[in-house]
């Protein structure tokens, strides 16, 4: 893929992002150099019985209530990291309009 093409489509899922952005669904920014660790690879926590975890090989859902626990506490100390909703909306629309208007 081309990089006009791949900066296009960068735009396209920023708008995405901004547009669902609200009270059922919030996204958050986590500004370069904030989070060290949690970051790393993906994670979901479905319910507080349920998470689903990423590796570099496989995914893995896991009732285990430690591992649940632990992702719950990572992804609360992204969050206390991450900007509020609406300033990481603002900075979407901003890096929007500066780089694909």
């Amino acid at each position: 893929m081309s990089r006009p093409v791949s900066f296009r489509r960068a735009g396209e899922q920023l708008a995405h992002l901004a547009s669902v952005a609200g009270p059922r669904v919030s996204v958050q920014i986590v500004p370069p150099g904030r989070v060290r660790s949690g970051l790393l690879a993906g994670f979901t926590i479905a319910t507080l019985e349920v998470a689903h975890l990423e590796t570099a090989v496989r995914g893995l859902t896991t009732s285990n209530r430690e591992d649940v626990a632990a992702a719950a506490k990572v992804f609360d100390a992204i969050r206390v990291e991450a900007l509020p909703l609406h300033m990481s909306t603002d900075l979407l629309k901003r890096v929007m309009e500066e780089r694909w208007t």
